[in-house]
């Protein structure tokens, strides 16, 4: 078995600039164990901003939930999605991919490739298909919209656009049954890490 190796480019670079950085900002600097050990001693978990607390020299003050910064491009411009065709592992009579029980191919050196797992497929269960992007919806993934007076997530649209598949709910509701309450794309989001996500800036209501 060859040993899987941790790649090391991070400590490499930060061995290389700390010092330098340190000498042009003029400015403190600490060191792993001592966080660690006053993060311990605070009974905090590991995380950024519980470093950067520990850090900053944290002790009791009053603090607030860490806000995450999501970067959103505004347009996929991906036009066809293919879904693969499905069969029935021979060994454990289970439903796979084409994909997952491929022909291990993955170079030119044979080496390198995996094994043949294509003997293991059974009786083909449905075939590939190919969809076409002939239109764009309203409603993109995690939009927010209103249903029932409640706030859900938008997974997805289905029957052109006819029904709307909702994150937290197993069935799909006609989509003439919900409102828009935020849009995802093309507007700033952000969210906390133990909630729902949360827009402010460049929101965009109902209505509005």
């Amino acid at each position: 078995m060859k040993p899987v190796q941790k790649p090391l480019k991070d400590a490499t670079f930060m061995s290389t600039i700390r010092w330098k950085l340190v000498n042009a900002l003029m400015c403190d600097y600490t060191y792993g164990y001592i966080t660690k050990s006053k993060r311990v001693s605070l009974g905090l978990e590991k995380t950024h901003y519980n470093d950067a607390f520990c850090i900053a020299g944290g002790i009791n003050q009053q603090r607030i939930e860490p806000i995450y910064f999501e970067q959103i491009r505004r347009n996929n411009r991906s036009v066809e999605k293919f879904y693969d065709a499905k069969y029935v592992d021979i060994r454990d009579k289970s439903i796979k991919t084409g994909q997952e029980l491929f022909c291990g191919r993955r170079t030119r050196n044979k080496n390198l490739n995996e094994e043949n797992l294509h003997k293991y497929r059974g009786a083909k269960k449905s075939k590939g298909r190919r969809n076409i992007r002939k239109q764009r919806y309203a409603y993109q993934p995690k939009d927010i919209v209103t249903f029932e007076s409640k706030k859900y997530s938008v997974q997805g649209v289905q029957n052109k656009g006819e029904y709307i598949k909702l994150m937290e709910m197993s069935k799909p509701v006609k989509t003439d049954l919900v409102k828009p309450y935020m849009f995802r794309k093309g507007f700033s989001m952000f969210y906390n890490c133990n909630s729902s996500p949360t827009y402010r800036s460049g929101s965009l209501l109902a209505g509005k």
